[in-house]
């Protein structure tokens, strides 16, 4: 009788070691899993979109959100809207109006009459621009909520990690100092884009602390040339850039390829990436019957 109890007593801690065993090793598994698959991300989209002139219009697709980054000119709002209109969007969840200049602001009120628009995100700016008025007046009769950044600030849609950075100031002699500035992170991916900042804006962006090699860097005010606008390039190492012009001029290109950045134009023409987390595929560059 004693030797059936010993019998069963060494079953069941041999059982519990088994167990035991098993707990660890799929504790192990699940770790190594999680591990492996630490900021994996479904594909997100990027498009800048292609002008008639000197413009800006960025629109960021991830996991049915989408985020669009200025406007562009009236002019290039038909444009703007088939993009959008042929990637199924019905609902901006955020639209980034980086400072008011008519480039980048213009095509705004169509977005707002053709989608649904749940936040606009606008910088301090206490001066009088018409077309701003007229389009933040929309906006307001629209009850579009309006969200003025004074700091920075993080957003997150979908797999996308948004970073907001505002002007350090509330006056600024040229409007495109007013520009804000986006650091936008997709798993390992990071996309930096400048607005049209100048001298004044561009040394507040140098002080920030942003990764160095950044993927994908959208060029400040249309690769216009400045000596901060060389030393952000230095400074961000992009392996890829958009410059929202015809071409850059010729010390940003210099600087461009001095750093060996993979260089690309909008004026014209679509430029779309699609990011995969770990790194950012070009699509062929596109034009279309809307620009002419």
């Amino acid at each position: 009788m004693l030797g059936v109890i010993s019998v069963g007593k060494r079953s069941v801690l041999f059982l519990f070691r088994i167990a035991m065993i098993c707990g660890i090793c799929a504790a192990l598994y699940f770790g190594w899993y999680a591990l492996e698959n630490r900021g994996a991300v479904n594909d997100a989209e990027f498009i800048f979109a292609g002008t008639k002139n000197d413009a800006d219009c960025a629109i960021l697709l991830s996991e049915g959100y989408c985020v669009v980054v200025d406007t562009g000119e009236a002019q290039d709002a038909p444009h703007i809207v088939e993009l959008l209109k042929e990637h199924e969007v019905e609902t901006i969840d955020c639209l980034v109006l980086t400072h008011p200049d008519q480039d980048h602001v213009g095509g705004a009120q169509e977005l707002v009459r053709q989608f649904a628009i749940k936040q606009v995100v606008v910088p301090y700016f206490s001066g009088e621009k018409a077309v701003y008025q007229t389009l933040m007046n929309e906006i307001q009769r629209e009850s579009i909520p309006v969200l003025m950044l004074y700091r920075d600030r993080q957003f997150i849609f979908g797999d996308l990690d948004i970073r907001i950075f505002p002007p350090e100031d509330f006056y600024y002699a040229q409007t495109n100092d007013y520009s804000l500035a986006i650091l936008l992170e997709h798993g390992d991916n990071c996309v930096f884009m400048a607005g049209d900042a100048e001298k004044t804006r561009l040394n507040e962006l140098l002080n920030l602390n942003l990764p160095t090699e950044i993927d994908l860097y959208k060029a400040a005010h249309h690769g216009r040339d400045s000596t901060k606008g060389v030393a952000l390039i230095e400074k961000l190492q992009p392996q890829k850039t958009v410059v929202t012009a015809k071409q850059a001029e010729s010390r940003i290109q210099m600087a461009l390829e001095q750093v060996g950045s993979e260089v690309f134009y909008t004026v014209g023409q679509d430029v779309t990436f699609i990011s995969d987390g770990t790194s950012l595929e070009v699509l062929e560059s596109s034009a279309s019957t809307e620009m002419g």
